[in-house]
Parts: structure tokens; sequence; C-alpha cells
């Protein structure tokens, strides 16, 4: 009988917080973004209850053997 690996996926959400200094919201959206863009060590947190908010789906099939 063949044997299969089977990608299995969860869409979760994660959060990071930017604190930026702007003079609008729409300002300080854009400075968030592009302070984010040049970060290498931002921290991302998963988001209270997003690990079992959402179905899991196969993403992918690939016979092994």
């Amino acid at each position: 009988m063949p044997r299969y690996s089977v990608i299995i996926t969860r869409d979760v959400t994660e959060s990071t917080r930017v604190e930026v200094e702007a003079e609008t919201p729409e300002q300080a959206e854009t400075r968030a973004f592009e302070k984010l863009f040049n970060s290498a060590d931002t921290e991302w947190e998963l988001d209270e209850g997003s690990w079992n908010k959402a179905d899991a789906y196969v993403t992918g099939v690939d016979e092994i053997s």
C-alpha cells in the first residue's frame, strides 16, 4: 500500500506592537510598516484563541513510497 505525506494547515494570526511618532493615524500606519520591514528582530506573538478559530485543511499530498 502506498504511503503519503499530507500537509494539514490551520490559519492563525500573530501580532506585534510597533511604536512610532506621527501626526495622523494614517501616517502612524505607514511609519509602523516601515519600521517593521526595517527590523531584523521583531517578536511576534500568537493571538489569543487564534490556534483554534479556523478549520484545518489540506494544502498538499505527496506519495512518498
